[in-house]
């Protein structure tokens, strides 16, 4: 429990405070208003880290909130949510508590790994639901050093070279400058409360190795190593940013984006590029930087090598990569859609992909048009049956108008040179289960208008804003 002595944040001497406040003067330039969500473990770190917050943001200690995940891997680990609650309650900032369930934790993936993902998670769905701005962690440069010696054992490249930034999207790491014996200085000094965590000890743990085999006796031998390495780490990062340079200047000159989250990719231009060039082209379209590892720069560069038209690379991270005749066609999204059919209705809208789909009842004056988006068909040839959105499937099959015979919708969209991706996403419109037009395509000869036509219907598709 917190001691009855749990110190003020004010408590620290000014000269002590001076360093980190110099700091933090860097870090939050132009954040002094944001809300902050305060990843607090109980661990000695995060709670220095929420007195320096606290002290910094004197004049703004409301806009903090500190949130604790527990990953249910220790039988205490309770303690430690409870010694967080009541640290939360003595300082008067809202604290929230949230639970990891080790019984999901897949074969496949490390105790690390998953902890990791399910920690972020977590963190990245409470910033929505407390309304904050940015997540601040407690990560220090010991912890730098540790990042970068794991990554390099996991063979991640120059990125994982460069560790983690101070400021990384929505996440923040104030004392990754700091020094572990820098931050036990200030806890030992002032007394700051925090629970130790046995897991710690564990050398299975791939980071604890490093920490406790690695660089603890190399810290004995040369008390410079840590420095040595985290500003190793950061001249990475230099290189990281001179490359981006001219990986974001092949973008800009030679990938089009045709829609929201899809790219074509020239091959006569991409291929004139390094091979590790090309996985970057990837990694910054993705989103991916510093996540790739060996197996999936082996599995991109085989990929991009290939001859064969029509494969897909599909990344564990949920891009996908089509290698058609002339370009790479990347798809960041998930390209697995599972949906059931949508009714429409007449006057009302229905979104359904990346387009807005409406009917309405249409009078003879209404001329034919050429946008295939824009369908007028025969309402009376539909009789009383309802009306479907829905994703094609294997086996459909409708008769084009204008065509003799049916044609399986397969066979319809191979003939026009339609790439996986766009048939992956190809919708049809349905009386019950007959289809009636193949959206964006053309519509089926059994409901077409004629002169002696009364009832039509216009059918029309626009694309959403957030789709282009």
């Amino acid at each position: 429990m917190v001691s009855a002595q749990l110190p003020s944040p004010d408590v620290f001497q000014e000269k002590d405070f001076l360093v980190f406040n110099n700091c933090f003067k860097n870090v939050f330039k132009g954040k002094e208003n944001l809300k902050i969500l305060l990843s607090v473990s109980g661990g000695s770190d995060s709670v220095l880290l929420l007195f320096l917050m606290l002290r910094f943001f004197e004049r703004n200690k409301d806009n903090i909130k500190i949130v604790h995940i527990n990953h249910n891997l220790r039988n205490n680990s309770i303690e430690d949510q409870k010694f967080v609650l009541e640290l939360g309650r003595n300082l008067k900032v809202d604290t929230f508590i949230r639970q990891l369930d080790p019984s999901k934790k897949t074969k496949k993936e490390s105790i690390e790994s998953w902890a990791r993902q399910g920690r972020y998670r977590i963190l990245n769905e409470l910033v929505l639901e407390t309304n904050s701005d940015i997540i601040v962690t407690g990560h220090h440069k010991n912890d730098q050093v540790e990042t970068i010696l794991k990554n390099l054992s996991e063979q991640t490249g120059l990125y994982g070279l460069g560790g983690m930034k101070i400021e990384y999207k929505n996440i923040v790491r104030p004392l990754l400058s700091f020094s572990k014996n820098e931050l036990n200085k200030m806890i030992d000094k002032y007394c700051i409360p925090y629970k130790d965590d046995s897991s710690n000890e564990n050398i299975n743990l791939k980071r604890n190795f490093i920490r406790k085999q690695i660089l603890k006796p190399w810290e004995n031998h040369d008390n410079e190593i840590i420095q040595s390495i985290a500003t190793a780490g950061s001249n990475f990062q230099e290189y990281q940013n001179a490359l981006l340079f001219f990986i974001n200047n092949f973008i800009s000159k030679h990938i089009s984006k045709i829609k929201k989250d899809y790219f074509t990719i020239s091959k006569n231009e991409f291929n004139k590029i390094p091979l590790i060039a090309r996985v970057l082209v990837f990694q910054v379209l993705t989103s991916s930087l510093g996540r790739l590892r060996k197996h999936d720069f082996v599995n991109i560069k085989t990929f991009t090598n290939s001859k064969k038209i029509g494969n897909i690379y599909k990344s564990r991270f949920g891009w996908s990569l089509l290698n058609d005749r002339d370009q790479f066609l990347l798809k960041i999204s998930d390209t697995d859609i599972k949906i059931n059919k949508t009714r429409i209705f007449e006057g009302k809208k229905v979104n359904l992909n990346e387009y807005e789909y409406i009917f309405r009842r249409a009078n003879k004056s209404l001329k034919f048009s050429n946008n295939p988006n824009i369908e007028l068909i025969e309402l009376d040839k539909i009789k009383n049956r309802n009306l479907y959105l829905r994703f094609w499937k294997s086996g459909d099959s409708f008769s084009p108008l204008g065509m003799v015979g049916n044609q399986k919708v397969s066979d319809y969209l191979i003939n026009r040179k339609i790439n996986q991706f766009e048939k992956w996403e190809q919708v049809v419109l349905v009386a019950e289960e007959k289809i009636i037009w193949l959206c964006g395509h053309r519509i089926d000869s059994s409901v077409k208008v004629s002169n002696s036509s009364k009832n039509i219907i216009e059918i029309k598709r626009v694309a959403k804003p957030d789709a282009l």
